[in-house]
């Protein structure tokens, strides 16, 4: 369990880190240009990695079809959301509504991998999005100057990456390959979103390489990794283990503002949003334990 709630935290670190990045990017780059580049970065790399410990068996095995189906919601759609929410809403406010994704991620596990939740676990959820949204609040998000059709960005962002990460487990439990995964996963999106940019008629952006192609070309490295990070983490627990832990981007998003890009500052209530978190997760973790 271990593994899976260093993988999940780290998941959160890189997710953050991704959306700073991506805050910049799209300065240089529209969204879908820039959505594409990313998850196109995540599939070479990938396809580079996982080649050399690939089995033909894999290809045959039920789990590719689910792997398929998940690569449909992830890196795919959750990231034309997300980048869309980011240049739309801002990064703190996807941040804060992407919250909710555990709540999205537990109720399918639950339903369909018997998975259950304990007191101290639902507890914790609630902890760790109640601490989530109060680090929205305090960093001065007004809700109403949004349009009600915007917000839906980051909830739709929030949702795909929710759904995915159920369907990945129960094809991890039939092959605990996360690398092959990631593999389908990404290939299956470069080609969701290649469609999209096809349709919309400006393919040729793509094939440019500026300064905001290198830029979301960090972002879907460093996003890919925050993935696999998930996806290593479904496979050595649970769905509400990785979901939950792996939502406190947040957090990590202030951190890396104040200490790194010098672009936050440190206030009384985020003492107050870090023991909610903190405890957050620890319920989960020990709720775990208590099953």
């Amino acid at each position: 369990m271990i593994v899976a709630i260093v993988f999940a935290i780290l998941s959160s670190i890189l997710f953050a880190l991704a959306s700073i990045i991506a805050k910049y990017a799209l300065a240089h780059l529209d969204e879908l240009t820039g959505a594409f580049i990313s998850v196109l970065t995540m599939a070479v790399f990938f396809w580079c990695v996982a080649i050399w410990n690939l089995e033909w068996d894999f290809w045959f095995s039920k789990a590719t079809l689910y792997f398929v189906i998940a690569g449909f919601f992830l890196p795919a759609l959750g990231q034309r959301f997300q980048i869309l929410a980011v240049k739309h809403v801002g990064p703190a406010l996807t941040s804060a509504i992407g919250a909710f994704l555990p709540l999205f991620a537990i109720l399918p596990a639950i339903l369909y991998l018997g998975e259950t939740v304990t007191l101290f676990q639902f507890a914790g959820i609630t902890l760790l999005v109640g601490g989530l949204i109060l680090a929205a609040v305090g960093r001065g998000i007004s809700w109403r100057k949004r349009a009600f059709y915007l917000l839906l960005l980051p909830l739709c962002a929030a949702i795909v990456r929710a759904i995915a990460q159920p369907i990945s487990k129960i094809g991890y439990n039939i092959l605990a390959e996360p690398m092959f995964a990631m593999m389908v996963m990404t290939t299956v999106s470069s080609l969701a979103v290649g469609v999209m940019l096809l349709v919309q008629g400006s393919p040729r952006r793509a094939l440019s390489f500026t300064r905001g192609h290198w830029l979301f070309a960090l972002v879907g490295a460093v996003t890919g990794s925050g993935i696999l990070a998930i996806q290593v983490s479904l496979v050595s627990g649970s769905v509400t283990l990785a979901a939950s832990l792996s939502s406190i981007a947040p957090v990590f998003s202030i951190l890396l503002g104040a200490y790194v890009f010098k672009n936050e500052r440190i206030f009384w209530w985020h003492g107050v949003v870090a023991v909610m978190v903190c405890l957050g997760a620890v319920f989960i973790v020990v709720g775990k334990s208590a099953i």
